[in-house]
């Protein structure tokens, strides 16, 4: 395949964002298998005690190909999620803007875990003013040229930028693209070219 195929992060972080948009062949990969503990469904924040992981549950029965999983609401993981957002960035030059957007990804509460993940990258990448389209993969490919699946995206030559908790801690790289988003606002996108 002469494409290059990324996984299908939600609220994917900045090293992934960059690969993403500077590469014209990319395609999301919804078709492989379940990749346990991964950033498919979850993401960093820069919380005030450090970096924050949350996970987005889902059912164990449903977790055979990406696209066929379903999200679990047994535990009340939405209200967590917007809790600990709000926490970590109420005291961001953006938050107050961006929040709602955020708010209403989550509580729109899709079936799927791909459903949710496409929410989430469609709303960060308008709000960076990223202008790409999003394709995905129609059958699952052994070989390719440029396979990010397995990728870290664990790359410090992300852009650095003011946080909320810099002082504190110092400054985090890598989180989740929603950092810069709201630390920065609408000249986030710029960090990411």
């Amino acid at each position: 395949m002469d494409k290059s195929i990324f996984p299908f992060f939600i609220f994917p972080n900045l090293s992934w964002f960059q690969t993403w948009n500077h590469d014209d062949n990319a395609v999301l990969e919804i078709q492989e298998n379940w990749v346990k503990q991964s950033l498919r469904n979850r993401y960093e924040i820069a919380g005030p005690n450090g970096r924050q992981s949350l996970s987005v549950p889902t059912i164990k029965a449903t977790r055979k190909t990406f696209k066929d999983v379903k999200i679990s609401y047994i535990e009340d993981w939405v209200t967590h999620h917007q809790r600990s957002v709000k926490t970590a960035y109420n005291r961001s030059p953006y938050f107050e803007y961006y929040q709602d957007g955020f708010n209403q990804i989550l509580a729109s509460k899709p079936e799927y875990l791909l459903d949710l993940n496409q929410k989430a990258l469609m709303w960060l990448a308008s709000k960076l003013q990223i202008d790409k389209g999003f394709e995905t993969t129609k059958r699952y490919h052994e070989n390719v040229l440029n396979d990010y699946r397995q990728h870290e995206f664990s790359d410090t030559e992300a852009p650095t930028y003011q946080q909320v908790f810099e002082e504190k801690q110092g400054f985090l790289p890598n989180l989740s693209a929603l950092d810069l988003l709201f630390n920065c606002g609408p000249e986030a996108g710029s960090f990411l070219i």
